[in-house]
């Protein structure tokens, strides 16, 4: 149970199939969309609800009570919820429906950051599943850490599968090899060599450090460093940075902005450098992507950060907000090839060991395994 089909397309994809061809019968519960055929023919079955990502309270209980009918229903062998709103709302459900065991999965913690009203009631919804599930499973070592210290949940009930992730990488896909695709890209946009090109993939807000990014460029362009900034994604409604990072990532000769791209990887293969300054992360897994590809990353030493990155060995890390030192890391990194190669390489090695996605799905089908041989056997109520 996602909150939206979208989550389903990306943070699941081809999970859904490997689950299948081992065993599983899955539903999968979200707000319908025009995804809902794509969904279908993954060979899951799909029942929608009035699930929303904001704060709707007449939709939500509408939500509780047409899904809590459902999961009684249909009594499912086990539960598994994940992102914000469907997390809340499901694991509510299936507690009121008997279902058990519920799988509660944390992509992050959105709260982090947050103050006053609205950060308490993101805080309380997060730890609602927490402490309903029969176990929450974190998707990285960082976001365990400190939802325990935050006190959502008990060390005993929240897990690391392996290094962390709920989908790994696809080393295929995201493959050196790639590289060819990335030169496209660039001879498209008209970035010659050997101009060194930095890249951001994801959402523009505040939260993900674009004030920083353009601040530290601006640093670089006053000292004369040769650069240019590639930046994938688009804007969202809620968060969005200041007028004055808008306007230079609108009108910098030296940005090339092509948009939200539904396949990332000639765009992430185009880069020299990924770029991600973000203040949190549940998991930074374009960071690992990139590391896949054979790049060298910059990124931050926040939540769900520093998980994606070894620090010297596949990329360089700095405080969250700390424009001085994202400056200096970028300035050092821009100045090195030899460095960027070396940590390209080592970062390739890395996660082909850690986040191979056979050796993800494996983990967590196993635990599904566990949950459910111990469900039968009484020991988990």
């Amino acid at each position: 149970m996602t909150t939206v089909g979208s989550s389903i397309q990306v943070l699941y994809r081809d999970r859904l199939e490997y689950l299948r061809a081992h065993g599983f019968d899955i539903t999968v519960v979200c707000a319908p969309s025009e995804l809902d055929t794509a969904i279908r023919a993954r060979g899951v079955r799909l029942w929608t609800a009035p699930l929303t990502r904001a704060i709707t309270p007449a939709t939500d209980l509408r939500a509780l009570w047409t899904i809590t009918g459902f999961l009684r229903r249909e009594r499912f062998d086990l539960v598994e919820v994940g992102t914000p709103k469907a997390a809340l709302v499901g694991s509510l459900a299936a507690h009121l429906a008997g279902t058990r065991p519920i799988v509660h999965i944390l992509h992050g913690l959105a709260y982090e950051g947050k103050s006053g009203l609205s950060g308490r009631l993101v805080r309380w919804s997060t730890g609602v599943p927490c402490r309903l599930a029969n176990v929450t499973l974190a998707v990285s070592p960082s976001a365990r850490a400190q939802a325990i210290s935050d006190g959502l949940v008990q060390p005993e009930r929240i897990r690391v599968l392996g290094a962390g992730s709920c989908n790994g990488i696809d080393l295929a896909r995201f493959h050196p090899d790639r590289r060819t695709a990335g030169a496209a890209i660039r001879a498209q946009l008209g970035i010659r060599s050997p101009t060194v090109t930095l890249a951001f993939l994801g959402r523009f807000t505040r939260d993900k450090g674009l004030g920083e990014l353009v601040a530290a460029a601006r640093h670089l362009e006053e000292r004369g460093r040769e650069f240019t900034l590639l930046m994938v994604g688009d804007y969202e409604a809620h968060d969005r940075p200041p007028a004055e990072v808008i306007e230079y990532l609108s009108t910098s000769p030296r940005v090339h902005h092509v948009g939200w791209q539904a396949d990332p990887v000639p765009y992430l293969a185009a880069a020299d450098v990924i770029v991600l300054p973000s203040y949190r992360e549940g998991l930074g897994m374009v960071l690992l992507e990139a590391a896949a590809l054979g790049l060298p990353v910059v990124t931050t030493t926040a939540t769900g950060c520093r998980d994606a990155v070894r620090p010297g060995e596949t990329g360089l890390c700095v405080p969250p907000h700390d424009v001085p030192a994202l400056t200096a890391a970028l300035e050092q990194i821009l100045a090195d090839a030899a460095l960027r190669t070396r940590l390209g390489a080592a970062g390739r090695v890395w996660v082909a060991q850690n986040f191979d996605q056979r050796q993800v799905w494996d983990a967590w089908m196993n635990c599904y395994r566990e949950l459910l041989s111990r469900q039968r056997s009484g020991l988990d109520h």
